[in-house]
């Protein structure tokens, strides 16, 4: 049942609601308060401090801010009926403050909504240069540890949807070793270049580090406060390897693998925990959960303003704190900054359930991007990793290379529906930044890309950067459109009109833009003053260009996205996925998305992979000739089962069509699961207290005429391992056939007693285990075995079984074979396999009999 009641007692007012993982209050004395769960402190209350002007700061702790009074709240809003404590307070012997704060707790949902309030707002506020930092705190929780009863920490950081995310033990920031170590050999950005590379002064904090010499171990030189200016032109445009989160000496060990010509690095700002995410960066969800399984999880972040929304670290005070980002100059009156708590159970639930609670305040529905063309068909790429990034075919431009890709394509029946092109193809200015967004006629010699859609029909992703300070679409430079200027690298847009147009022109122009693709979001962010100075301009950029695209009825994709701006999408309805790992590099770990889905998906958009070559080998690269991709399969594998673009980007005769295919039907229509394949929650239990699980391993699921077949992805195991149908989330009366991949004619019976075991791999011999449940009369549908996702909803519908005989219907193009396999039933059953054509109504009815046993069409 779920309750919700008030408690008054003298200077007490507690907020409680009952939710179904267990009871979550929020008992409220004063300026104290605390996060309970079931009884049991979780988040004891730290310091409440807002910085008024000037540097002038009031807190609870010195009494320099007072409590002036607590009322009892009560009403219904978008996130449903809720029970709640609202505070105001003095300053300087009895001012009111201009800052007061509120509880909301919500029975039925298990959440806390914590507010601070800026009635009056407040001017002067910082000087605008202290983007790590924060000018006010409520909530602040203090890091507690139970003697005996560790808690565990997932902590969502990064850009490119959380790629620094990591999980450890939750415990005041004093009392970790990853503190002595970030201090002393601090976490960072690293960029890696293999072509020969000028050094140019960068303005970001990076150091390069050149090759001295030959010999073995490989010798560096450090050039402080240059970078990598592989272009010559104050860019770089290919980097093989792009990565936060390393020191110095792990992308020095990365620059080595790859052979590199120079990597640059900057450091984070030391913070007193290197686990926790802090800042621009570091600012995105927690998950604390309970030992030993999760049973009880309670995820922490930003529910509303996330662009300046912020966490930090106050060693001092062994909390972190959640409030405005150190930056800020000002706040309009009537400003509320509003942080969440969310109670659930295990990882993936919780922030499924964190999810719905950011979804319901907008009303973006967690699967739209399933309407994004990209996302549901087969793409070519030339993103960076492509062998097309930045090289043609010898002797030829953009264009008539991309045509000889599109005859290969055709020749070996590879069904291509668009293709992406990179930031190759436009003007750019100053600082490498975008001048004119149109394609150059050196590239495509008519100027646009008629002649190339006409030939093609594929339509196309378009990549954008940021803006630079010469743009010709600024007023300040001849053109019709506002632009901001403040004296920083970039200037940044600030006219709805200007994106309602740049949107439509290349969507109903030649170029036939289906998903406009904003890259750089990061150093945009970053370099732009005024966007992490005024609290609704960045919020703004991103609605602006967000309500461009819905006119036009384009998607977006985000790239090179901090954590914040993933959070800010759920509010935009067109961003459907954004990139979830660095750039592409053949051979490189770059596929690894088990985690960053689980984010992805949490906030309803889908995980980008980026691009992948499907053969090992491809002669005359750019990127040098020791480079190889000896994991396409498994690349492959995880395109197919995270729900986000599939786009290989092989050069002319060097594609692997029967790997590309195992993604899609013969008309490039993807064969999808129903959520993005994502690490399963033993691994972050392993991670934070020990456990049998050493490596990677993620499952999905695909649910045919309401049967659920799921999908277990392993990518690397060090040591054997055994999942339950019950970590598939199966009752325990189930019973499964799991079929290994290449294994068809061998599965295993999975139940509550028996699980399915693992066995170590490594990515050239990752594994791929099919799970398919029994249907009436005991037959087992186990789909195509030459695709990743051999049971889906795409393909299948209508599963039945009469007890003898049993029949699924097909569904694809006019003329496509297909083969379908079945497990007859019993303990003895045997593996059927057929093949069926599917005809012009685009469906073919497979059925299967046991006596004799058999396939028909």
């Amino acid at each position: 049942t779920m309750a919700s009641h008030w408690i008054l007692w003298v200077g007490v007012v507690v907020a409680m609601a009952t939710a179904s993982a267990g009871q979550l209050a929020v008992p409220v004395t004063g300026s104290k308060y605390n996060v309970t769960v079931a009884g049991r402190s979780w988040f004891p209350s730290g310091d409440t401090w807002y910085q008024s002007h000037d540097g002038v700061t009031y807190h609870t702790n010195d009494n320099s801010m007072l409590v002036a009074g607590t009322t009892a709240t009560s009403g219904t809003d978008s996130g449903g009926v809720y029970t709640g404590v609202h505070t105001t307070y003095t300053i300087d012997g009895g001012t009111p403050a201009a800052f007061e704060t509120s509880v909301r707790v919500y029975a039925s949902k298990g959440v806390a909504i914590f507010t601070q309030h800026f009635p009056t707002g407040l001017v002067n506020t910082s000087k605008g240069t202290d983007t790590g930092g924060l000018i006010s705190s409520f909530p602040s929780f203090v890091m507690e540890e139970w003697p005996g009863s560790p808690r565990g920490v997932v902590t969502f950081k990064g850009d490119m949807t959380g790629d620094d995310t990591a999980t450890g033990t939750w415990a005041p920031p004093t009392a970790t070793a990853a503190a002595k170590a970030a201090a002393a050999d601090p976490t960072g950005e690293c960029r890696i270049t293999t072509t020969n590379a000028n050094l140019s002064p960068s303005g970001a904090g990076y150091s390069a580090w050149t090759v001295s010499g030959g010999g073995s171990p490989r010798q560096y030189v450090k050039h402080a406060g240059d970078y990598c200016d592989c272009t010559g032109h104050a860019s770089c445009e290919s980097w093989p390897f792009h990565k936060s989160g390393l020191t110095q000496a792990e992308c020095q060990t990365e620059c080595d693998k790859l052979n590199c010509s120079c990597f640059d690095f900057t450091d984070h700002a030391p913070t007193p925990s290197s686990l926790i995410g802090v800042g621009v960066s570091g600012t995105g969800p927690l998950v604390v959960f309970d030992s030993p399984a999760a049973a009880t999880s309670v995820v922490l972040s930003a529910h509303n303003n996330f662009m300046v929304a912020s966490q930090a670290m106050s060693a001092d005070k062994g909390a972190i704190e959640y409030g405005l980002m150190g930056s800020v100059t000002g706040i309009p009156a009537g400003f509320a900054l509003e942080t969440v708590v969310v109670l659930s159970s295990g990882i993936n639930t919780a922030m499924d359930a964190w999810g719905d609670v950011l979804l319901a305040r907008s009303g973006k529905q967690r699967t739209a991007y399933r309407r994004d063309f990209a996302t549901q068909n087969l793409g070519f790429s030339t993103d960076n990793g492509a062998y097309y990034y930045y090289q043609t075919e010898v002797g030829k431009n953009y264009e008539d290379t991309l045509l000889d890709v599109h005859a290969y394509a055709k020749s070996e029946n590879i069904p291509y529906r668009y293709i992406l092109l990179d930031s190759w193809w436009y003007y750019k200015g100053d600082g490498g930044g975008v001048a004119t967004w149109d394609p150059r006629p050196d590239v495509f010699p008519e100027g646009n890309l008629a002649n190339f859609y006409a030939k093609t029909g594929w339509v196309s992703v378009l990549h954008n950067r940021y803006w630079s300070l010469d743009t010709n679409y600024s007023t300040k430079n001849g053109g019709k459109y506002n632009f901001h200027y403040d004296g920083s690298k970039v200037t940044c847009p600030d006219d709805q009109t200007f994106w309602d147009d740049l949107i439509a022109n290349k969507s109903t122009g030649p170029e036939k833009m289906i998903t406009y693709e904003q890259d750089w979001l990061d150093d945009e962010f970053d370099e732009m003053a005024w966007l992490h100075q005024n609290v609704s301009a960045a919020a703004t950029w991103l609605t602006q260009m967000n309500n461009g695209a819905v006119k036009s009825n384009v998607t977006i994709q985000y790239c090179m996205s901090h954590v914040r701006h993933i959070l800010q999408s759920t509010e935009l309805t067109q961003v459907t996925n954004a990139r979830a790992s660095g750039d592409y590099h053949p051979g490189s770990n770059q596929w690894n998305i088990g985690t960053t889905a689980i984010l992805a998906h949490a906030v309803g958009i889908a995980p980008s992979k980026d691009n992948y070559w499907s053969t090992p080998i491809q002669k005359g690269t750019h990127y040098g000739p020791s480079t190889s991709e000896p994991h396409g399969a498994l690349q492959s594998a995880v395109l197919s089962l995270s729900d986000g673009p599939v786009c290989p980007s092989d050069a002319v005769n060097a594609s692997n069509a029967s790997l590309i295919l195992h993604a899609c039907d013969a008309s490039g229509r993807l064969l999808r699961p129903d959520r993005p394949a994502a690490a399963i929650d033993a691994m972050f239990v392993s991670k934070a207290f020990g456990g049998a699980l050493k490596g990677e391993v993620w499952a999905t699921h695909a649910n045919v005429s309401g049967a659920k077949y799921s999908y277990v992805l392993v990518p690397m195991l060090t040591s054997s391992y055994g999942v339950t149908s019950a970590q598939l989330g199966y009752p325990a009366v189930t019973e499964l056939v799991a079929v290994h991949q290449d294994r068809v004619q061998n599965p295993e019976v999975v139940d509550s007693l028996h699980p399915v075991q693992l066995a170590p791999c490594a990515e050239t011999t990752f594994d791929l285990v099919t799970l398919s449940p029994r249907i009436d009369g005991g037959w087992a549908l186990l789909g195509e075995p030459d695709k990743w996702v051999s049971v889906s909803g795409q393909r299948f519908s209508a599963v039945q079984s009469t007890g003898d005989t049993a029949s699924v219907v097909a569904s694809g193009p006019d003329g496509e074979t297909i083969s379908v396999a079945w497990r007859t039933p019993g303990p003895n059953g045997i593996t059927i396999v057929g093949k069926c054509t599917i005809g012009s109504t685009g469906q073919v009815t497979v059925s299967a009999t046991a006596s004799p046993p058999a396939v028909h069409c």
